[in-house]
């Protein structure tokens, strides 16, 4: 009896040791995945006159309207409207309160055309400007991206790394 049990714990034991290896074989054999998709693109804006009123702080006089501000993004040469219903900001931009300033949290385009993004931003029926944005891609299809520079008006205003901060005077 003595014998048979030790057959029994070493079949055990080998049976053991082939499934923790092919366990291994398998785990290691698999594709490993890229990662999450990343999309860090949000430019954040503060307009203000000459004299530092917050122009979209509803209470300054001749401020700009939340409702009446429209992006356009350039896409294979057209001006194109943003409107997606289906998601939370379906503007693309939201106006949020941080202490005392309002300011614009803007997602630009990513159809990028001469190594540039284009988007048009219409404050008013007669001040429309442009944001333009180099984007880094990367990942698997390069779906990820993050923007890296931002012209606005054809002039550069930031550029690397950390909260990407507009001021802009109107």
């Amino acid at each position: 009896m003595k014998m048979e049990s030790m057959v029994f714990s070493q079949c055990r034991r080998m049976i053991m040791v082939m499934l923790l290896a092919a366990l291994g074989m398998a785990a290691t054999a698999c594709e490993k995945e890229e990662g999450d998709v990343i999309i860090n693109t949000a430019i954040e804006l503060r307009f203000t006159d000459a004299i530092g009123h917050n122009l979209l702080d509803p209470a300054t006089p001749n401020a700009f309207s939340q409702e009446e501000i429209e992006l356009y993004y350039l896409v294979n040469g057209e001006r194109k409207l943003t409107l997606d219903g289906s998601l939370d900001y379906p503007k693309h931009f939201f106006v949020f309160q941080a202490g005392t300033q309002h300011i614009m949290r803007l997602f630009p385009s990513l159809h990028e055309e001469n190594m540039r993004t284009q988007t048009y931003i219409r404050l008013s029926e007669t001040d429309t400007d442009t944001i333009s944005c180099a984007i880094k891609r990367w990942g698997k299809g390069n779906q990820s991206a993050a923007v890296t520079k931002v012209w606005y008006n054809n002039e550069l205003v930031w550029e690397g790394t950390g909260p990407r901060y507009v001021e802009v005077v109107k």
